[in-house]
């Protein structure tokens, strides 16, 4: 039997393997939440990405969220303050659950099916 990435990371580095798949599940379930609150509408912005234009459309939505967190990252970084509403860790995650939800567009998967 062939051996993975995966495998061998979990042999190798367990602390970084199981505290990476903690993380995972944290944000698979953010992520489930905010969806639920918010619906497909935010991220389509009321188009059906049925074509290139809406699908761009949504990314440059996307890109724009994504800026707007690497933004305050790059402020709180370079200003030394404290966060004031939200932790770095919310940052970080909202940067990771874009980056898949731009994947799901991207792929054309981002659908309710």
């Amino acid at each position: 039997m062939k051996k993975t990435a995966k495998s061998i990371l979990k042999i190798e580095y367990p602390l970084i393997y199981e505290s990476y798949e903690k993380i995972m599940d944290e944000q698979f379930e953010l992520f489930a939440k905010k969806h639920l609150d918010y619906g497909m509408g935010n991220v389509s912005a009321g188009t059906q990405l049925v074509n290139e234009e809406e699908k761009e459309f949504a990314m440059t939505g996307l890109w724009y969220r994504l800026s707007d967190k690497i933004n305050r990252w790059k402020n709180i970084i370079l200003t030394d303050r404290k966060c004031q509403n939200e932790t770095i860790i919310d940052t970080f995650q909202d940067i990771t659950n874009y980056g898949i939800i731009a994947q799901l567009v991207e792929t054309n998967k981002w659908k309710a099916e």
